[in-house]
C-alpha cells in the first residue's frame, strides 16, 4: 500500500520509466547527445499520449537549450511554436489528401492553444473525407481554442 502512494507520488510510471531508462543509458557510457535525443523522443511521445502537458516540454526544452534566466519565456515562445507547427501539420494533410476546409476551420486550428486537441485533429485528418470528420465529437469551439 505504502509503495502504491509512493508511485503515485512520483508522477506517472511512464515518465518514470523514461528517466530511469536515461539513468541507464548516460551510465552505459552512451554519448549524452544521443541520450538528450532519446529522452526528447520519450518525452514527446508521452506528451502526445497525454503523459506530460506540452508546458512541461517546453521547460525542458528551455533548459536544455541553457535558458537558465528566463526559462518561462522561452518556454512560451515553444509552445506557441508547437501549436503553430501542429495546426499546420493538420491543414497540410487534409490539402494533401484532397479534403476541402473552409477559411473557419484554417483559422480556428491556428487560434487553438490545446495541443491534446491539435493532436487529435492531426490522427482524425488522416482518414477524415470531410472537414465535419475533423471536428466530430469536439466541444463547441471557444475562442481563443477553436476550431
Amino acid at each position: 500500500m505504502a509503495d502504491e502512494q509512493d508511485s503515485q507520488q512520483d508522477g506517472p510510471s511512464e515518465l518514470l520509466d523514461l528517466y530511469r531508462f536515461t539513468a541507464v543509458c548516460l551510465a552505459l557510457g552512451i554519448p549524452p547527445h544521443k541520450v538528450a535525443g532519446d529522452f526528447r523522443f520519450g518525452l514527446e511521445g508521452l506528451r502526445q499520449s497525454g503523459v506530460v502537458p506540452l508546458e512541461d516540454l517546453a521547460l525542458v526544452h528551455a533548459r536544455a537549450a541553457g535558458e537558465a534566466e528566463h526559462p518561462e519565456r522561452w518556454a512560451a515562445g515553444f509552445t506557441a511554436g508547437y501549436h503553430s507547427a501542429w495546426a499546420a501539420a493538420v491543414l497540410r494533410v487534409l490539402e494533401s489528401r484532397g479534403v476541402e476546409f473552409s477559411k473557419h476551420l484554417h483559422r480556428g486550428l491556428h487560434l487553438c492553444s490545446d495541443a491534446d486537441r491539435l493532436t487529435r485533429f492531426l490522427d482524425r485528418a488522416v482518414t477524415a473525407t470531410h472537414e465535419a470528420d475533423l471536428v466530430a465529437g469536439e466541444p463547441s469551439p471557444r475562442a481563443p481554442d477553436g476550431p
